[in-house]
């Protein structure tokens, strides 16, 4: 069994290298896009001047998130736009149904 490990380790390591960085992923799909979860609203006025630093970072980096987020639905979008243009000149060139 080494070589069923060794190649299954080869093969974990390969889609590692493969993976993206920067959280920039070609052919990014709206399933490769997670929305980000909004910080809990405090309505407790002394647990908020307590925490308003900290509150302030939560909404910070939600906002943040947000943008990313919305970032990979436009690149989704945009990959799914060039899928589509490719199919419709796929499907131009076959010409006319011969049926037809």
């Amino acid at each position: 069994m080494p070589l069923l490990r060794s190649r299954h380790a080869c093969l974990a390591a390969a889609a590692l290298f493969t993976m993206p960085v920067c959280g920039v992923a070609q052919g990014a799909t709206a399933l490769d896009c997670l929305p980000p979860v909004p910080p809990a609203p405090v309505t407790d006025a002394a647990t908020r001047a307590e925490y308003r630093v900290e509150i302030g970072q939560e909404f910070t980096a939600y906002f943040d998130e947000a943008q990313t987020y919305l970032r990979c639905l436009d690149a989704a979008r945009a990959q799914v736009s060039e899928e589509i243009n490719r199919a419709i000149h796929d499907y131009q060139a076959l010409g006319e149904d011969p049926d037809g």
